[in-house]
């Protein structure tokens, strides 16, 4: 999930350093490259799975049920933020491809309970691979002096992610919607 975040500035502005302009520059630049590495990556998974009928979305299904594991249709269509309805024809078109499963509690025969397939993690197994393929064949393009310093640099970006991830952020939206869904 790609979230874009953007910045206001109201007022005066503090003059800005050379050192606070490059340093800008340079993450403008980072930000530029990643966004570009990001969509050629997604370009070339998109090829791929068109050629084996997959969907985005229905990968995302896949990848989400593997992670989390059986969950009811409603809570599948919340995860993904769409309605009940988009939710059930994905999981139709799945279903009949054997990537995931539906199954009613016996307790409440109302409730779907749906959850991958060993067919469907394989297609998630496959996807991997050709991505880490992929990526293998682009760092064997780089000099091989240059790889621990690539591991390194790859590591603390992770890190650096997970750690900012985790702080609580300010509600920036106080006046937010929920995204229609229909019940």
């Amino acid at each position: 999930m790609m979230i874009y975040v953007t910045r206001t500035i109201v007022g005066a502005v503090a003059p800005r350093t050379t050192t606070s302009i490059a340093s800008d520059d340079l993450a403008d630049r980072i930000i530029a490259d990643y966004r570009a590495f990001m969509a050629q990556m997604k370009c070339a998974m998109s090829e791929r799975l068109v050629r084996l009928g997959i969907s985005m979305a229905q990968l995302n299904i896949m990848y989400t049920l593997q992670r989390n594991g059986e969950m009811p249709m409603s809570r599948l269509a919340d995860v993904l933020n769409v309605s009940l309805s988009n939710a059930s024809g994905l999981v139709d078109r799945m279903e009949e491809r054997g990537f995931v499963e539906r199954t009613r509690v016996p307790e409440d025969r109302r409730v779907v309970l749906v959850r991958i397939t060993a067919a469907g993690a394989q297609v998630i197994e496959e996807n991997d691979a050709r991505n880490d393929d992929l990526l293998r064949t682009v760092l064997h393009r780089l000099e091989p002096e240059e790889l621990p310093l690539v591991a390194r640099v790859m590591t603390e970006f992770r890190a650096a992610v997970e750690a900012t991830i985790a702080m609580p952020l300010p509600d920036r939206h106080p006046v937010s919607t929920l995204a229609p869904r229909s019940r």
